[in-house]
């Protein structure tokens, strides 16, 4: 409707069109003039004033007007007006408006609708609580509510849509996603169910699933891409559990069996066809009894429910049968599963084979109880059986005889011909004594080369004699080791239960007393425990706690033994002998104390202090102008077979300015032979080095001649023991001249020791030996008085020679001069 009015308290029109009667029901005759329905009463109360102030306001700026109201018509219906129009002067010169007067009732019930659905849209838009985009084809976001911005880990939608410039490079962790995401909304105009890993702002990842289509325009025309984002990572870690959990179940190595309420096998795993034998289809619906082998006790199935009952969980042994009817021990451990109303709903339950780990188990039981060498008892099973055993004998009121046996010479045997040796002789004494024992009897190996033989039940002391016996002559027999055939002999002690003691470890120390008191007395024997062997073990044990200091104390000493050359007679060299002073027992012999250094592991230590000494002490001689004498010192087998011997030899030589030929070492016979192709060895080594070798106490051992012409030996020295009597007995006076000639044959010089009278003296001479050492020429001296006997002692002449066993049709013959 146009119209003209004044601007006047209602707004009299002065001019309607025809449109009046349609937009306000009144014909235009009816508000025309002040006498008709002014504007003012047309227009709904409650905006009059509003729309007064907005037409004032424009009139005050000269400017144009548009308001929406509402009016009332005249059948009482509200409609939306807009109202347009501007400020003029009339031909009177009155304030007049003009303009339109427009219904938009229906346009503004229709923009209201839009507005609630926008009001609504954008509601579920900013409140949902799944992400929702718009994207653009080139990956940047035109709009994201507050649920993708969180997901994203944004504070707001705004800061997202900032930072994701470019999704493709920015939000996806494999890029390629974005590239499948195009390829198939382009292709069906959505996408569903798009799962992808993508990155959120801190770098850390979430997985999500996009549903997205294609908004197009009336036309046809691409406008966005818009969609919801669901966070499923708690669904794929789900899924990703489950999945490890059916392969955990189909790869496991434990056989699985699930079972329902009522027990019957609903689910096995392929571990179980492995180890029963069974298919899955031969077990479904069965109880699992089926497998039982009918070993294990009820009572372990009673305790396996009464678990299950309390706990809700069991494990222990089973005895199962294969398919193959093989029975077999398992491990079985079962879970029960329950529902929300706490009743049973299965039973899980898992095993493994354990016939490998039974006999791990005895194996270590075994090893625990034996020495794996030899496999008799071991010192812990010892102790347990020699319990049971003093149990018994004294319920039954009986005695038992307990013998600790020591191999003789076994260490030198070790360490000669290596440990392998070593092992293989103690196995076949361990088999000896086996067999030499009654079935009742115990045999045990302590450690290294001791063993106990305990014998309960005997009638008398004598019945561990005649067994002692027995065991002697056994171990004594050679041993082929090797190709080589050994030798070694028991060094046996005894005690008896209850008289010598009733506790197993005073008997195991009586025992270790008397079979001391056997060593001592020359080994290969037995000894019966006695309390003065006690004494005499608590006497031994004190000299090898001092002798354990008596290197540091500086209480050991060397003595010298002057050797005399019977060709030129005169002093050529000394023997360096080893002494100890103790502080309160005095000058202690060294065949008191040399076992002891022996069997304690001392020996080397010692041996090292006598080589640095006897060096020290031939280097001082020689510095007070005795230039001539040679220095014999005794090897030990530890020092002898010792690889670095010869280097310690030679920087002790250049240390005291030392020439090799100055010294001579010697070794035993039964050293020596022990294992003659390692002493050839070792000998070579040290004679290629300058240095000359003497065998020591020849004829006391086992030499073998084909071995003894390869040995690099300068000198054999007769033993003392046959000497003593060459002036009472021919077999030792042949023995000496025998001796004499093989060492000639071999091109070697001989040195007969313990020469105490004249007549030795001159036998020996007459028999070619050419030097000689004992008391007929002088005792082992200190230094000082060593040094005094070498510078006053002239040549000696006129020795003499002597027949002492010339055959009947001889006459003795003694030639005065030493032939030369």
């Amino acid at each position: 409707m146009a119209y003209r009015c004044l601007h006047d308290a209602g707004w009299t029109m002065v001019f309607v069109s025809d449109g009046c009667h349609e937009l306000c029901g009144y014909a235009s005759s009816e508000i025309l003039g002040k006498t008709g329905v002014s504007w003012e009463e047309i227009t709904h109360p409650e905006d009059r004033r509003r729309v007064r102030d907005c037409i004032e306001d424009a009139m005050r700026s000269g400017r144009r007007f548009a308001v929406q109201y509402r009016i009332v018509s005249k059948s009482g219906q509200i409609k939306w007006v807009v109202e347009r129009g501007v400020a003029i002067r009339d031909e009177q010169g009155e304030a007049a408006l003009e303009g339109f007067i427009e219904d938009i009732t229906a346009r503004r019930a229709t923009l209201e609708a839009l507005e609630a659905a926008e009001l609504r849209y954008r509601n579920i838009f900013e409140h949902a609580s799944e992400g929702i985009f718009q994207s653009t084809r080139d990956g940047r976001y035109l709009a994201a509510n507050p649920a993708l911005a969180r997901l994203y880990g944004y504070d707001s939608p705004q800061a997202l849509m900032a930072d994701l410039a470019d999704i493709e490079r920015l939000l996806y962790v494999l890029p390629d996603r974005r590239v499948d995401f195009l390829t198939l909304i382009e292709r069906d105009g959505e996408v569903l169910n798009f799962e992808s890993e993508v990155y959120r702002r801190d770098g850390s990842r979430i997985w999500i699933s996009e549903n997205a289509h294609a908004v197009l325009g009336t036309k046809g025309e691409f406008i966005c891409y818009e969609g919801t984002v669901q966070d499923i990572s708690e669904r794929k870690r789900t899924e990703a559990h489950l999945q490890l959990m059916a392969m955990v179940f189909s790869n496991s190595n434990e056989a699985i069996m699930v079972t329902d309420a009522g027990n019957r096998i609903i689910a096995v795993n392929p571990a179980f066809r492995r180890l029963t034998g069974y298919l899955p289809d031969e077990v479904m619906g069965k109880d699992p009894r089926i497998l039982s082998a009918g070993i294990t006790s009820p009572e372990v199935f009673s305790d396996m429910w009464a678990s299950l009952d309390r706990h809700g969980s069991w494990q222990g042994e089973l005895w199962d049968r294969r398919k193959s009817g093989e029975a077999y021990p398992k491990w079985l451990s079962i879970s029960l599963v329950r529902d929300a109303d706490g009743q049973i709903r299965n039973h899980i339950g898992s095993f493994i084979d354990i016939s490998e780990l039974k006999a791990t188990q005895e194996r270590i039981r075994h090893l625990a109880h034996h020495d794996t060498l030899t496999n008799l008892a071991n010192r812990f099973s010892l102790h347990e059986k020699l319990g049971q055993a003093i149990a018994f004998c004294k319920r039954n009121h009986m005695q038992l005889a307990l013998m600790l046996i020591d191999l003789d010479r076994f260490k030198t045997i070790n360490d000669t011909l290596g440990h392998q040796a070593g092992d293989e002789l103690l196995i076949q004494v361990a088999q000896r004594l086996s067999a030499a024992v009654r079935e009742s009897d115990i045999v045990a190996r302590l450690g290294g080369d001791e063993f106990v033989v305990a014998l309960p039940g005997i009638g008398s002391p004598a019945d561990a004699a005649h067994l002692a016996d027995k065991i002697t002559r056994e171990i004594s027999a050679p041993y082929l080791i090797n190709g080589q055939e050994l030798r070694t002999s028991p060094s046996i002690g005894i005690c008896v239960y209850p008289g010598d003691g009733t506790e197993i470890g005073d008997l195991l120390k009586n025992a270790d007393v008397a079979m001391y008191h056997a060593k001592a007395k020359g080994r290969g024997n037995y000894q019966f425990f006695t309390e003065e062997m006690n004494i005499a073990t608590t006497e031994r044990m004190n000299l090898e706690s001092d002798l354990r200091l008596a290197i540091a104390r500086g209480e050991l000493l060397l003595y010298y033994q002057p050797q005399l050359d019977l060709r030129s007679g005169t002093i050529v060299g000394v023997e360096a002998l080893i002494r100890w002073q103790h502080p309160t027992r005095g000058l202690v012999s060294p065949a008191d104390f040399i076992p002891i250094a022996e069997d304690s592991g001392m020996i080397s230590a010692i041996g090292d202090w006598v080589l640095e000494e006897a060096c020290r002490q031939l280097k001082a001689w020689q510095t007070r102008g005795i230039t001539h004498i040679r220095m014999s010192i005794n090897l030990s087998t530890g020092q002898f077979l010792d690889k670095t011997l010869p280097a310690r030899i030679h920087e002790l030589l250049a240390s005291n300015g030392l020439s090799a030929g100055l010294l001579d070492l010697e070794v035993t016979e039964s050293m020596s032979m022990a294992s003659p192709d390692e002493s050839i060895s070792v000998m070579k080594t040290l004679s290629s080095s300058g240095l000359t070798l003497s065998i020591d106490d020849f004829g006391t051992g086992y030499s073998s001649l084909a071995y003894l012409k390869l040995l690099p030996i300068h000198t054999l020295k007769i033993d003392r023991s046959f000497v003593k009597d060459i002036e009472s007995d021919p077999n030792d006076a042949d023995i000496c001249d025998v001796t004499v000639l093989l060492a000639h044959k071999l091109g070697l010089e001989v040195v007969a020791e313990g020469v105490e009278t004249e007549a030795q003296l001159k036998f020996l001479l007459s028999i070619g030996c050419e030097k000689i050492q004992g008391y007929l020429i002088s005792k082992p001296l200190p230094a000082d008085q060593a040094e005094r006997f070498i510078r006053n002692n002239p040549p000696m002449n006129d020795l003499g020679t002597i027949d002492l066993w010339s055959s009947p049709e001889q006459s003795p013959s003694i030639e005065e001069n030493c032939p030369a």
